[in-house]
């Protein structure tokens, strides 16, 4: 800019060159060449400004529209990351409502049992069948105890998943045994709790999936979870005889491929599945 300021002004001064020269000389032919010097400066000033400023011009515009340009990107962006988010958003909303959904028919499930139960307990009260009423009640009692034994495995998505399984799934009985004080709380990180209960979830649905329709209209598989030799060991076993244990077999080891998990079964009994994760020892 500085640069383009003295231009005009070195055009001005370089009129007094020829300015001096016409008069020291008096000359009509140094008056002629002043006038026509100054015609061609006057004329190379006003090519120069128009120049100038068209050249400004076209920088501020050049300018503006990058700027226009920039803003749009960013704008362009900000909607795609808006639209991500939001859709991320309602992703979690609806995951949400899948949990309350689950929720609310295993409570409503739960209570329909114990419904059930009570109004079993009432009908012995009334008939005087003292020997039923202590039946009924050992029966109550063992079921609140396992299902305490579930809660306190310290994995929030299994312990949901197990709670929650009889009123999502009315294809297959899943009855879980668990011993007495087993806990996974601040035993596995939370990657590897994240990977026990995909792996114990989808073993689930290898047996329902190769058992078929032969395997019963609406079968029973239990697990039984305990812990020795510094590792917890998940054990399942159809009650019935299943069909296809290689099937079972050979999809649970696509299953725990990469994971920290390991299974094993017996010649003796091929259909039950044996998978063992390692534990950090108690505090």
């Amino acid at each position: 800019m500085k640069q383009s300021n003295q231009v005009p002004t070195l055009l001005l001064i370089s009129i007094i060159i020829p300015l001096i020269i016409a008069y020291w000389t008096q000359s009509w032919i140094a008056y002629i060449v002043l006038g026509v010097w100054i015609v061609a400066v006057y004329a190379k000033g006003v090519q120069y400004t128009r120049d100038f400023y068209e050249k400004r011009e076209q920088v501020q515009l050049g300018e503006y529209h990058n700027g226009q340009s920039k803003m749009a990107v960013k704008k362009k962006q900000y909607q795609a990351e808006h639209q991500k988010q939001r859709a991320e958003i309602d992703q979690a909303y609806t995951q949400l409502d899948e949990v309350y959904a689950v929720a609310v028919d295993a409570l409503s499930h739960h209570r329909h049992d114990w419904m059930n139960e009570l109004q079993l307990l009432y009908g012995y009260v009334q008939l005087g069948k003292r020997d039923k009423q202590v039946e009924c009640v050992e029966r109550i009692k063992e079921q609140m105890l396992a299902e305490s034994r579930v809660s306190k495995l310290g994995i929030h998505s299994l312990v949901f998943y197990l709670q929650s399984f009889k009123a999502v799934n009315r294809s297959i009985q899943l009855e879980v045994e668990l011993s007495d004080g087993i806990t996974l709380a601040d035993r596995l990180g939370t990657e590897q709790s994240e990977e026990l209960t995909r792996v114990i979830k989808e073993t689930v649905s290898a047996y329902e999936q190769f058992g078929g329709s032969s395997w019963g209209e609406c079968p029973t598989l239990f697990l039984m979870v305990s812990e020795y030799e510094g590792a917890v060991h998940f054990i399942f076993e159809p009650e019935e005889e299943y069909p296809n244990p290689d099937g079972a077999w050979e999809a649970v080891n696509l299953i725990i491929q990469d994971t920290g998990v390991t299974a094993t079964r017996t010649e003796e009994d091929p259909a039950s599945i044996s998978l063992q994760v390692l534990v950090d020892s108690k505090n």
